[in-house]
């Protein structure tokens, strides 16, 4: 870490400790707080436009990336001693009316524990209880947690992690990190937000698959990794965590379907069998809300009973 952004995070440092689920800043001198019910305001003179466009250069750099007008955003994770904050930032010419913009998560300092997780009446209703979602890691089934954004996708999938076997042996690909994993023997892979020449999503799933895992974890499917994402879990990978940016069960279906079209990694790919091969790849998605204040399962989707079922409900 250079000198420059060691002292940046010095100025920094009482912010990025605070209560909050995540920092924003839509134009400089001003610090927006995500408090969960409620944003608060600060007005720091020291975060001027040029302090915070050194800022993110600086962390462009130090993963040998740009932040300029050809490079108009960053997506990155902050240095020691920040594990698991993420930052978002926007260049101007990305902007209207504004000359920056930063969003940093700020992971919560006191794990979630499973039990922080609220499961909802309907998912009651169907059995559904903490020490059966246990179970589900311990059996080694491959889990999609689904939700929108700031809903405790990744807390929710980090307390699924603390019920992992000690023994096993984890590989995980994310672009900024944000999972922890509590077992001694893990490797964690770093790729670009955007695939280059050097190094893409597509690449390092096959590196991960050469690392031996008996896991492995991506921090979030998308566009870049859907198609991967199916297919590993397609040939004998068990216990295979990731989340998703969706609605509802029915809307993270869509997604993955979406994902492979746009994609382009199937060419004219068949409804039925993406289908097939989403409930083959797929066990479980456990769907997260945020509910006044509240982190909510509301719901559960056992692909391999109720979609086979059920297959004509998911085929629009």
């Amino acid at each position: 870490m250079s000198l420059i952004l060691e002292n940046q995070l010095e100025i920094l440092d009482p912010y990025l400790r605070r209560d909050a689920t995540e920092l924003c800043i839509n134009e400089p001198k001003e610090v927006w707080f995500d408090l969960g019910d409620k944003w608060e305001r600060i007005e720091d003179e020291r975060l001027d436009y040029e302090f915070l466009e050194s800022f993110v250069i600086e962390l462009a750099n130090r993963r040998g990336l740009k932040f300029n007008e050809s490079n108009p955003y960053l997506s990155a994770e902050l240095p020691y001693p920040y594990p698991r904050y993420r930052i978002q930032a926007q260049h101007k010419s990305t902007l209207f009316n504004a000359d920056i913009s930063l969003s940093i998560r700020i992971p919560s300092t006191k794990p979630f524990k499973l039990e922080d997780f609220v499961i909802s009446a309907q998912c009651q209703s169907k059995g559904w209880t903490h020490d059966k979602l246990r179970d589900l890691i311990r059996q080694k089934k491959n889990i999609l947690v689904s939700g929108g954004t700031g809903t405790g996708k990744t807390s929710f999938l980090n307390s699924l992690m603390d019920n992992i076997d000690k023994k096993d042996r984890v590989v995980t690909i994310e672009d900024s990190q944000e999972l922890n994993v509590p077992v001694p023997n893990k490797i964690n892979l770093a790729v670009p937000k955007i695939s280059n020449e050097s190094y893409s999503y597509r690449g390092a799933i096959d590196n991960a698959m050469r690392l031996r895992p008996d896991r492995l974890f991506l921090g979030e499917i998308d566009i870049r990794n859907t198609f991967s994402f199916l297919r590993v879990n397609n040939t004998g990978h068990a216990g295979n965590l990731s989340t998703l940016h969706a609605n509802d069960p029915k809307a993270a279906i869509k997604a993955i379907k979406q994902n492979v079209a746009l994609a382009g990694d199937m060419q004219n790919p068949d409804n039925n069998m993406l289908i097939e091969s989403i409930i083959t790849a797929i066990d479980y998605i456990i769907q997260i809300k945020r509910e006044m204040g509240a982190r909510v399962i509301t719901d559960i989707l056992d692909l391999k009973n109720e979609l086979s079922l059920n297959k004509g409900y998911f085929l629009e």
